[in-house]
């Protein structure tokens, strides 16, 4: 039984060192800066086994199990370490060996024994890293990466240079990058040598002058990318992000042009770090508008924006670049029915019309029924269809909103059928998405309690076709006078309010079910008046049994 040493910078209970020592627990651990013949003192066996630290040692080579009739006390046999000669070597205690050849692992008196007892160790990589930090790294060889490379090619980490090949192991090796569609001879990715440092000028231009250039394409040069939502998050990348750009993609914008990802300006370029130093903005798309706000943005770590500059996604200062890469993403629409009797054909005329439209059916409770459509939905703002609604033709479900309007209800104007009203009753509505989820489950009116911003649009959006049977044209007529006459509809006008419910309770009696809908005018506006201040009771209207019990009753 040999003697086994284990050679190794450092002494620590590294994994290796303690899978070695559980398989031969003799093995002894010795400091790699001790010398050939202070390791050779310690032995005391005539020939002894010698392993270092950057070799794995193969599974199915034994120490202890290996015999061999040819060992000669006048030679090292030294065994195959994947492709090379220079791994786990066998020294007979008899022979005096130089440091110099210790070292190379390159012996004079020698045998190459062609068995694979070991293959090299990946060399250490670090990632990222700062020049002081790369300046303490003491490894013989090692990889650094520098943050904006996406490396496409892994394998190039099994590189090695066998110990016998001293003028690779003290050159720097670069890598061909590509750079703006061009492949370059820049150090994002690089195999170092202890032995040539680079200057910090050289580390923090990404540009060895003195190496060793490699025809292998390993990686791309791209900044980050992020989808950032809050100006916390955006703060926080700016301070932690060790690139010194990123990009930002808005959660509300569809990418049309990726390639604008391939945007970089090379750190070894002296020119380039003015636009380093800047925010950079691209063209977007907005309601069939190139613009610069909203679009993506190539962000410097070195150039903050405000909170309100966020909030906008308008910077004040950058440099624009006319490229249209965004257009803003439409939002989502949801069809909501509950028993409309035409409402199956309403919705397959809207998916015909908008093919995006979803649909939400049978959910008991307008605020709840909302709520499960904001649910449906992933935009900032969700069109909202009811189940009665036909829309016009003409009507546009890919406008999109500034961000001082995305916390703002907006309700478009519906045709009555029966007495020819135009306004928000039934109309098609734009709703804040997060709003519309937190809103109060027991308001009267749903519309006007999401939001204290309320905007009547003057476009005619749909006719709403209420006039099916007798009990919805009723049920939409009391609930709608209910609410007029009572006065819980925020920001109404007195004189227009008015006008709209003697309109209600006047016209209309010669239409398709016109005298129901006069008949549930004229009770809703009586219910209305009688429990005007009694919010407990007037809640009632959202209650669709309720409301069948009641024109039951009314008959």
């Amino acid at each position: 039984m040999y003697d086994i040493f284990y050679v190794s910078k450092q002494l620590g209970n590294d994994s290796d060192w303690l899978a070695l020592k559980s398989k031969y627990p003799f093995a002894q651990r010795i400091s790699n800066l001790k010398s050939y013949d202070e390791i050779k003192s310690k032995s005391f066996t005539k020939m002894f086994w010698v392993i270092w630290d950057d070799v794995i040692l193969n599974d199915s080579f034994n120490l202890v199990e290996y015999k061999s009739t040819k060992w000669d006390e006048m030679y090292v046999h030294i065994f195959k370490n994947g492709d090379e000669f220079d791994g786990i070597c066998l020294f007979p205690k008899s022979l005096s060996i130089s440091q110099r050849e210790f070292h190379h692992r390159f012996f004079i008196e020698k045998k190459e024994i062609d068995v694979n007892a070991s293959i090299p160790k990946q060399y250490n990589k670090y990632d990222s890293i700062s020049y002081d930090e790369y300046l303490k790294i003491d490894d013989e060889m090692f990889w650094v990466t520098f943050p904006d490379v996406i490396i496409n090619d892994n394998s190039i980490f099994n590189m090695y240079f066998s110990h016998h090949n001293s003028y690779d192991r003290r050159e720097n090796h670069v890598f061909k990058n590509i750079c703006n569609n061009e492949e370059i001879y820049l150090t994002g990715v690089m195999l170092c040598s202890k032995y040539k440092k680079l200057s910090k000028r050289e580390f923090e231009r990404q540009y060895a002058v003195d190496k060793k250039e490699h025809d292998i394409l390993v990686g791309k040069y791209q900044y980050p990318i992020y989808n950032i939502t809050t100006y916390d998050e955006y703060v926080n990348i700016a301070n932690s992000e060790k690139s010194k750009m990123f990009w930002c993609v808005w959660p509300n914008i569809e990418v049309t042009d990726p390639a604008v990802f391939d945007l970089y300006f090379d750190p070894h370029t002296a020119i380039l770090d003015y636009d380093r130093g800047e925010n950079h903005v691209f063209k977007n798309l907005f309601n069939d508008k190139e613009t610069y706000v909203n679009g993506i943005v190539l962000f410097s770590t070195s150039k903050l924006i405000s909170h309100k500059e966020f909030n906008h996604k308008f910077l004040i200062e950058k440099k624009e670049h006319d490229l249209l890469t965004s257009k803003h993403r439409l939002y989502d629409v949801v069809f909501i029915s509950y028993n409309e009797v035409n409402a199956d054909e309403n919705y397959n005329k809207l998916v015909i019309k908008c093919p995006r439209a979803k649909r939400i059916h049978g959910v008991k409770g307008i605020h709840q029924a909302h709520i499960k459509a904001a649910e449906l939905c992933n935009t900032e703002m969700i069109w909202v269809v009811d189940g009665d609604a036909v829309i016009e033709d003409e009507f546009d479900f890919n406008l999109v909103m500034s961000s001082y309007d995305i916390d703002c209800v907006h309700v478009w104007r519906s045709k009555n059928p029966i007495n020819d009203l135009e306004y928000g009753n039934g109309g098609v509505k734009l709703l804040p998405r997060e709003l519309t989820l937190s809103m109060n489950v027991d308001s009267l009116d749903m519309t006007t309690s999401i939001s204290n911003k309320f905007k009547a649009m003057e476009k005619v959006s749909n006719v709403t076709a209420f006039n099916v049977d007798a009990f919805a044209s009723w049920r939409s007529a009391f609930r709608e006078c209910c609410k007029l006459s009572s006065r819980v509809i925020e920001r109404q006008y007195e004189e227009e309010t008015q006008q709209r419910l003697d309109i209600w309770c006047t016209v209309g009696a010669d239409k398709p079910y016109g005298e129901y809908a006069l008949r549930g005018a004229k009770e809703g506006r009586a219910y209305g008046l009688e429990h005007k201040n009694n919010s407990a009771v007037l809640v009632n209207i959202n209650n669709f049994e309720w409301l069948q019990e009641k024109f039951n009753a009314s008959k």
